[in-house]
This record gives structure tokens, C-alpha cells and sequence, in this order.
């Protein structure tokens, strides 16, 4: 007796089984730059390693002409966090850095959106003459501003105040950030505001309600980037705020360079944990800051 097969019926609702994909080959080449990039990766580490041992192993065990690559690590301690924490207003500084630093960044992604979409939306005159300006103005460096930003700051009577840095910072930050928003908003089709602003939408609502949704990696690139020009700032703060009570991370970090000597442990460990706040962002906006390089890797 033969035994017929019955077809199965399709049962509703369960999906057929993925193929398995199968990744390629790795090459040769390929294998070369992955140790290549992992060379690279080691050697831009390694002073970050330094930072970490430095913090933790007495000075006696770094500071000899041949210091051992790996210290001994039965001497590690944390007493440098510790006395950072107790002889210095490391917290305060933290804070100021915080509050100059978000509002750099704050006040630099308005200015920077509305005037990157200023020039990548109107081609007149006077957008050239402002983005010609934002240039030259980049081009000065800061030492050479420092006197008259001082001498104007002292006159309306803004020294130790955090707002006289912030607004330091965001002139030292814009010009850069509005041309890194008007690359981003010549990526958005022209079409899709324009089809908003026959629906009804006024030109601000349009860039409200459309633009400014697809900007997000551009946003987060630019408030990263103020971000990091705010927090390490130095020239700025330091001339600035001469009261050691409202300095920033920076200039409190670099106290710890005496006139004769050098302490190493608080140095580093204040150094570490200036870094923190850092990787915090860097780690909430990664995903938008690698489609921000991606998008703008591709633009023609």
C-alpha cells in the first residue's frame, strides 16, 4: 500500500522561516585594517590608561625614569578622588561647567538653526555678506580677543558672572555651527516645505513642524560639538572668573599645577572625572551622531 502525501495546508498568520543570510568571507585586507584600526585604537587610549593608573598608584610608583607599563596594582587606592573630593570644590566647578556648557550649547543650536536655514534658504545679498562674516570671524583666534571681551565685560560689570561666559562661547561657537546646520539643511528637499507652506503652514510652522523633525542628527552633532567647545574651555573662564569659587572643571584643574610642584593624583583623578559628563552625552546621542556622519558622507 502507497502512502500519498497530503499537502499541508498554510496555517494563518505564521510567517515562513528567514533564510539565513550568510555574512561574506572577511579578506585579507580587511583583516589588515581591523588590527590596523585596533593599533590606532590602542595608541589614542593609552593616555587615558595613563590618566586612570596615575589616579590610582602612588606617585613614587609612576614617576621614575623607567615607569612599569603595568603598575603594581596591589598599591592601587582611590585616596586621590577622596582628597580631590575634600580639599577642592570639585562639585562647584562641576555645576559651573554645567550650566555654561548647556547653555552654550542651548543658545548656540537656536542661533546656529535659524541661521543655517537663513542660508541655505535665501540666496541674497545680505546672506552672503553674514556667512562671509561668520568666516572671517572663526578666523580669529581667541587670544586676540580676550582683552576686549575682558575690557567690555568689566565696563557693564559682568566679570564673575557664568553669563559672560556663556555668551563668549557662543560667539566662539556659532560661526562654526551655522555652517554645519546649513549643510544639513540644504540635505532637506525644498519640495516638502514648500508642499507644507500650499497646506497652510507658515514659513516658521513649515520649519517647526517639517524641517526641524528631519534635522534631529544635525541637532545632535551641533549641541555635541558646543558641548565640547563649552566644556573645555579655558581662556575664556579663566580670564573671566577669577574667583576660584565660580571657576570651571578646567581652570579648577589647573590648580593643581603649583608654581614648584605637581600633584599628579589629584591632577589626574580631577581629570577623570571631568570626563564623565562627556561620555554621558556621547553616549545618549551616539545613534544621532552616526547618522549625522553617515548623511553627511553620502551628500554630493
Amino acid at each position: 500500500m502507497v502512502t500519498v502525501p497530503t499537502a499541508v495546508p498554510p496555517t494563518r498568520g505564521r510567517r515562513a522561516p528567514r533564510e539565513r543570510r550568510r555574512r561574506p568571507p572577511v579578506t585579507r585586507g580587511q583583516w589588515w585594517l581591523l588590527a590596523l584600526s585596533g593599533a590606532v585604537l590602542l595608541v589614542l587610549l593609552f593616555p587615558v590608561y595613563w590618566m586612570i593608573m596615575t589616579s590610582l598608584v602612588p606617585s613614587r610608583e609612576l614617576l621614575t625614569s623607567s615607569p612599569p607599563l603595568v603598575p603594581p596594582l596591589d598599591t592601587a587606592n582611590v585616596d586621590a578622588y577622596g582628597a580631590v573630593l575634600e580639599s577642592r570644590p570639585v562639585g562647584r566647578w562641576m555645576w559651573n561647567s554645567t550650566l555654561v556648557t548647556l547653555g552654550t550649547a542651548i543658545i548656540s543650536l537656536v542661533v546656529s538653526t535659524l541661521g543655517g536655514y537663513s542660508l541655505s534658504r535665501f540666496r541674497t545679498r545680505a546672506q552672503q555678506v553674514m556667512g562671509f562674516t561668520l568666516l572671517f570671524s572663526r578666523m580669529l583666534p581667541g587670544t586676540l580677543l580676550i582683552i576686549p571681551v575682558f575690557v567690555i565685560f568689566a565696563s557693564v560689570g559682568m566679570i564673575n558672572n557664568l553669563w559672560s561666559v556663556i555668551l563668549v562661547n557662543v560667539a566662539a561657537t556659532v560661526p562654526f555651527t551655522t555652517w554645519l546646520m546649513k549643510s544639513f539643511v540644504d540635505g532637506v528637499p525644498f519640495e516638502i516645505e514648500e508642499a507644507a507652506m500650499i497646506d497652510g503652514c507658515g514659513r516658521l510652522r513649515a520649519l517647526g513642524q517639517v524641517v526641524l523633525p528631519l534635522l534631529r542628527p544635525g541637532l545632535a552633532t551641533t549641541f555635541t560639538y558646543a558641548c565640547i567647545l563649552a566644556w573645555g574651555d579655558f581662556l575664556f573662564a579663566r580670564t573671566l572668573m577669577p574667583n576660584p569659587n565660580d571657576w570651571t572643571i578646567t581652570v579648577g584643574i589647573a590648580s593643581f599645577i603649583g608654581e614648584f610642584s605637581v600633584d599628579w593624583g589629584g591632577l589626574m583623578a580631577a581629570g577623570i572625572m571631568s570626563m564623565v559628563p562627556m561620555l554621558v552625552l556621547f553616549f545618549f546621542l551616539e545613534p544621532f551622531l552616526v547618522k549625522g556622519m553617515a548623511s553627511g558622507s553620502v551628500k554630493g
